[in-house]
């Protein structure tokens, strides 16, 4: 017969007003890891300190209890249908949980009696990280790229500081009376239940913060974010404050305006809002620039573990295969890019990772492809000719992309000799080798040691003002649709994802819970074809974004990092892990000195070496270079290593 004993939890935790410390582990007791069903904790006053504790009625049968604490706003649900409402703040991530033994408790009681726990340290280690979005909807509402334009001349060459108030609107379904008086409320509430946080993203500045008094200096070239959470973003304005800065004087009031909800209808957009003066005339205008981020609705998430913010810098730098193989593009290749053959080769051939480009199909199917289009071939009329035409990806559905026989560009050309001309054949290929494997295949079908680096597609607009693909899917829906896919199929395989979109890097990160996500940038401007992103532009601001939006890291250019070794002092200054990829990573001397440099992970599309060759593909300036397949390595995937040596350890511990 089972007897019952009653233990106290306890934990000193900082929290600001309105925040609840809770429980949550994989007992039913506490939640089974889910934060809607976690114990809210009571907070005491001990000496200044802030305490936190709970007793909980266990039974002496019940088996060892793993748990964790986070800090939450939660606002209990009035109706008894549905689940309380929970905005984690932040919570403990160390890989290991915390460990309660009901047996080893009840031997000796009194050790525990006193215990007081602290929140985020245990096991010799502290990692914490912030949470994800559960019930509610993130705004960011960005000012860059100079957004304050006064209308008289003298007035823009002053500087000004912009406040940010969050506004309640449910009074304008309470509005009753028809006084005229009535179209005139005093004042429209504030939302005290949301807080706005404000970030610019420079040194010291990037990481959300409480306003000021005068809210944020806008300098030249600043861009800086306000950020917040709510339950009800049909029903939150925003009211914009303008401060003008002056020598040897207060920052003054002199102007304000309004974004609205009704204003906010996509996920992200571009308005200019007119600046109304304190005598009720416009004095200018401001560009607010806004994102809005939904939670995924139909794919709880579980605090059982998290790997967004977890990273094993001791290792030695991961060897990632570019799109698997390499890039169709590059040398002489056996094997097309980014198809279920050239994932399954590069990871036979000890790629650690896999690196792939993920974009939707017409009908929501995530696919593997890199471009934003296909060529298409058609007969033109009454010729014997076939010509290309470029077709979107979204445009087609799962079953014509995977239909099509695709065709390089330059075929077009070549219409005089069929028998070279792969367009006129029939593809007796195996399916493993045909382009548009969906993401549910690559899971299926690719050794589960072998990681994948999913590069989430997206098109930006670029310096010359041209954009790959207009009129594309929602960000929430595309990123929503994605991850379903891949939480389905994931199982136990890493995963880090990336993207040249700050934006979704963003939604990645703010939607889930479990996986690590990576800026991908070129890290400085080539050309007029770069992306047009002031968060794209080089690696200091990546860096203070990546700061800003909680990712683990960035994932660079490598003629950017080669050209500027410096740079990788900042990333790691920062606590961020480095990736580099590029066509310099094709060349074995470049990849060693990477190393040396301390990158975290290399991206390639070909492993190449100097000697005890016996294979030689190509000769190129006294660098032996070989295709991943025809490598004859003993290089072996360090996940699959890492395995063999653990086992090995509990076989002697065995015996």
């Amino acid at each position: 017969m089972s007897m019952t004993f009653e233990v106290t939890f306890c934990v000193r935790a900082e929290t600001d007003t309105g925040d609840n410390v809770c429980l949550v582990g994989d007992c039913e007791k506490i939640g089974n890891w889910n934060p809607h069903h976690a114990i809210k904790l009571t907070r005491v006053s001990s000496s200044g300190v802030n305490i936190w504790k709970k007793t909980i009625t266990l039974s002496d049968d019940a088996k060892n209890c793993r748990y964790r604490y986070f800090v939450a706003r939660i606002a209990d649900s009035e109706s008894e249908d549905s689940e309380r409402t929970v905005d984690v703040i932040r919570w403990e991530t160390n890989i290991k949980p915390r460990l309660f033994s009901p047996r080893d408790y009840l031997k000796d009681p009194a050790k525990y009696e006193n215990k007081i726990d602290t929140f985020g340290e245990y096991g010799q280690k502290k990692h914490v990280s912030s949470g994800w979005l559960i019930d509610e909807t993130e705004i960011h509402l960005r000012l860059h790229s100079n957004p304050i334009y006064m209308w008289k001349s003298r007035h823009r060459t002053q500087k000004y500081s912009v406040k940010c108030t969050p506004l309640d609107l449910r009074f304008r379904d309470t509005m009753e009376g028809d006084e005229e008086d009535d179209y005139q409320p005093d004042t429209i509430p504030a939302a005290t239940y949301t807080k706005v946080l404000v970030s610019t993203l420079k040194n010291g500045q990037e990481k959300p913060h409480i306003q000021n008094t005068n809210g944020e200096l806008y300098n030249p070239n600043d861009f800086v974010i306000f950020s917040a959470r709510t339950i009800d973003p049909e029903y939150l304005g925003f009211q914009f404050e303008f401060f003008v800065h002056l020598p040897d004087k207060d920052p003054k009031h002199v102007g304000y305006n309004y974004i609205l909800p009704m204003e906010m209808k996509h996920t992200n957009d571009v308005k200019t809002i007119p600046i109304t003066g304190l005598k009720h005339k416009p004095i200018g205008q401001v560009k607010v620039d806004y994102l809005l981020i939904k939670p995924l609705v139909g794919l709880p998430m579980t605090m059982e573990v998290s790997y967004q913010n977890y990273w094993k810098f001791e290792r030695a730098a991961l060897d990632i295969g570019h799109k698997g193989m390499g890039s169709s593009h590059s040398q002489t290749k056996s094997v097309r890019e980014n198809t279920i053959a050239s994932l399954q080769s590069a990871g036979s051939h000890g790629a650690d990772f896999v690196e792939f480009d993920v974009m939707l199909s017409k009908d929501l199917i995530p696919v593997i492809y890199h471009d934003f289009h296909v060529f298409a071939t058609y007969r033109k009329k009454r010729r014997d000719e076939l010509e290309n035409f470029r077709v979107s990806v979204k445009d087609l559905t799962l079953a014509e992309l995977q239909s099509m026989q695709l065709s390089s560009v330059h075929a077009a050309h070549e219409k005089d000799d069929r028998e070279s001309d792969e367009r006129y054949e029939d593809n007796v290929d195996p399916v493993e080798t045909h382009p548009f494997p969906t993401l549910k295949q690559c899971f299926e079908d690719v050794d589960e040691h072998v990681g994948f680096n999913v590069e989430v597609k997206y098109p930006m607009l670029r310096m010359n003002g041209s954009i790959a693909e207009s009129s594309y899917f929602d960000r929430n829906k595309y990123v929503d649709t994605i991850l379903k896919s891949l939480f389905e199929n994931a199982k136990s395989r890493r995963i880090v994802f990336s993207s040249f979109d700050p934006d979704t890097c963003s939604i990645l990160r703010s939607k889930q819970n479990k996986y690590p996500v990576l800026l991908l940038t070129v890290g400085r401007i080539r050309n007029d074809e770069e992306r047009a992103d002031p968060r794209c532009l080089n690696v200091p601001i990546g860096v203070n974004f990546v700061n800003f939006a909680n990712i683990l890291g960035i994932n660079v250019n490598s003629k950017t990092i080669l050209d500027s070794p410096e740079l990788i002092k900042d990333v790691k200054k920062s606590g961020q892990v480095l990736f580099c990829w590029g066509e310099e990573t094709n060349d074995s001397n470049v990849i060693n000195k990477l190393r040396e440099l301390g990158v975290d992970g290399i991206i390639y599309d070909r492993w190449m070496v100097h000697e005890d060759v016996t294979d030689l593909w190509i000769v190129n300036d006294d660098k032996i270079i070989i295709g991943i397949d025809q490598l004859k390595s003993t290089k072996e995937n360090v996940f699959k290593l890492e395995k063999r040596l653990k086992e090995k350890a509990v076989d002697n511990d065995g015996s």
